[in-house]
Parts: C-alpha cells; structure tokens; sequence
C-alpha cells in the first residue's frame, strides 16, 4: 500500500533509488565559473570571514532554487 502524502499543488512521481545517477555535464563557462566562485569562498575563510553553518539558512536557500522554475 502506497502512502499518500498532502498535496500542495506540484505533480510528483516515485522513482526507484540507484547507486548511480546522472548528473549533468558542466559546461566550460560554468566549470570556470564554478572554480572562481570556490576559489573565492577559500579566500574568504582564510581571511577569517566565514559564516557558521545555518541549517535553516541552508535548507531555504535550496527550496528557493528549486521552487525557482527552470533555467
């Protein structure tokens, strides 16, 4: 028996959970992008201007990028 869950107005769709997955190639322009802005975030750090780990901050952030719509 499947467990039904509420609806809040997005389609779903159960998938089977693999080991492997896809995941997309970055393209040049990102992979650089990417690298600069890791790059960056290292700078900061050692220059002592982290910011401790929010795992509500965190977990926002990405609903907002998912809720975001396509690219």
């Amino acid at each position: 028996m499947a467990n039904q869950t509420k609806s809040i107005g997005r389609r779903t769709t159960m998938v089977p959970v693999t080991t492997m997955e896809e995941i997309p190639v970055l393209s040049e322009r990102e992979r650089g992008e990417m690298t600069t802005s890791l790059k960056e975030a290292e700078a900061r750090i050692n220059a002592g201007k982290a910011v401790d780990y929010e795992p509500k901050a965190f977990k926002d952030r990405l609903i907002a990028i998912y809720r975001r719509g396509k690219r």
